[in-house]
């Protein structure tokens, strides 16, 4: 696969794409059409309602989509990443640069005069960029980072961005003020979509040391092409549909929210975030808009396969009879994570609960964790609950553990004393539940035989 474009082709070959041929505005209405075919269709806006430019959204709808981006099977995706992270392969100089077909370098550039950028939720604070990756360096060691926040457009050149604070972006952003300078970026957008899957990455997975671009070639499969800014020192990937350059401002911090976000609640009230001066917009003569509506399975499998290949590879560390691990959906591929071991003693339920639960990014919202055997599917809600019905006693069988941090949760934000929440912190209570067959009465074995035909 090529690029951004001819991944739009393979998804079109596969009567995966709908093309809507009505004018669509981008406030609210573009979100309720995206949201209809949340797990059905990728979803081409042909018309644009004050706007000369196409918009694509959903294009990771299904976890099949992902997996033939980097090159892969559905199985095999959390191998490839860690297979990626392992391996990385250069970025090469690129002797054409379609992205740069059209220019805009101006005083006061305003992005909302020429892109679509949606407001996709009733209380959204405004316009915001969900699907353009970022691109940063340290700089102290130049290592590159691509990552994800939302970005808050303003009327002006002016985006306020919320970063997490586990994302390798904000510790570039704190060394940039203590040096005295600002933080050049590039906000990209259609770049080959594995360049977009690198971008959610989790800290610990891709470590400070790791050039981010380098691993996304690696996931591509070829040393990815990249031109230099026109106004920023970065390189970014020359095939690219849109590219806005800038820099994020020294000791500057405005409000941004609320933000209907990937738990399907407004994230509230305002905080106080960093600011990206925009310097310059660059583009294709013919630029498609992507976007990507938050709290659907796209924003779940873009956020959720990242983050299960991490604990995947941490909590098999600790206990190598972890075999896979899976964050549903139904908890927003965030706070619910389902285990599967092949069990070999009774205190392994227990290790790999508190392992799952190890504070990193990956388990920061995790919630509960249901350890299975290997008979179970862990994709399969059905055999997931089936496993909980028929093989857990309450009292014996669950692991309450109170006072760990949470975040996008409504009932920990608010049973959260004020006093620790102006302290910057969340708390929640997490649960673990070993669904497992108990291997303490072995005279019982039979009554756990699921019935089959063989």
């Amino acid at each position: 696969m090529k690029d951004f474009r001819s991944y739009i082709q393979y998804l079109r070959d596969r009567d995966d794409v709908i093309d809507i041929e009505d004018e669509v505005s981008p406030i609210i209405e573009i979100g309720k059409i995206e949201k209809s075919y949340n797990t059905k269709k990728t979803i081409f806006f042909k018309k644009i309602k004050g706007y000369d430019m196409q918009v694509i959204a959903n294009i990771f709808f299904k976890r099949e989509n992902i997996a033939e981006a980097i090159g892969t099977t559905k199985e095999n995706i959390k191998n490839k990443i860690i297979e990626a992270v392992n391996n990385p392969l250069n970025t090469v100089k690129a002797k054409n640069a379609p992205v740069q077909e059209i220019v805009v370098i101006e005083d006061n550039i305003n992005p909302l005069k020429f892109l679509p950028i949606p407001k996709h939720y009733i209380k959204d604070d405004g316009r915001y960029i969900t699907a353009g990756v970022i691109l940063a360096k340290d700089p102290e060691t130049g290592v590159r980072n691509i990552s994800f926040a939302r970005m808050m457009v303003n009327e002006g050149n002016k985006i306020n961005i919320m970063i997490n604070k586990e994302r390798h972006l904000l510790r570039y952003f704190n060394k940039a003020e203590k040096l005295n300078k600002p933080l050049e970026v590039a906000i990209i957008f259609g770049a080959h979509p594995a360049v977009w899957f690198e971008g959610a990455m989790p800290d610990g997975l891709v470590n400070d040391d790791m050039d981010e671009m380098n691993i996304a070639a690696a996931l591509i499969g070829e040393p990815l092409g990249i031109v230099k800014g026109k106004t920023v020192d970065l390189e970014y990937p020359a095939d690219a549909e849109i590219v806005i350059e800038g820099r994020m401002i020294n000791n500057i911090r405005e409000e941004e929210g609320p933000f209907g976000d990937y738990s399907g609640i407004y994230d509230n009230p305002p905080r106080e975030n960093p600011v990206i001066e925009i310097s310059a917009v660059v583009m294709r003569k013919d630029a498609i808009y992507h976007d990507l509506l938050p709290h659907t399975f796209e924003h779940f499998y873009l956020g959720g396969i990242p983050r299960e290949t991490d604990l995947l590879k941490r909590v098999r560390f600790a206990i190598p009879t972890v075999k896979d691990i899976h964050l549903t959906t139904g908890g927003c591929s965030r706070f619910h994570a389902v285990v599967k071991i092949g069990k070999k003693t009774e205190s392994e339920p227990n290790h790999v609960i508190f392992a799952t639960l190890f504070p990193t990014e990956s388990a920061r919202d995790i919630k509960v964790v249901v350890v299975v055997d290997e008979d179970i599917d862990i994709y399969n809600s059905f055999d997931v609950e089936w496993a909980i019905a028929t093989r857990v006693q309450w009292d014996r069988d669950i692991i309450v553990v109170d006072k760990m941090r949470g975040l996008l949760d409504p009932s920990a934000k608010s049973n959260t004393p004020q006093t620790i929440i102006d302290r910057g912190e969340i708390l929640t209570s997490k649960i673990g539940i070993d669904a497992t067959i108990p291997f303490e009465k072995p005279q019982w074995y039979g009554l756990y035989e699921r019935v089959g035909f063989e």
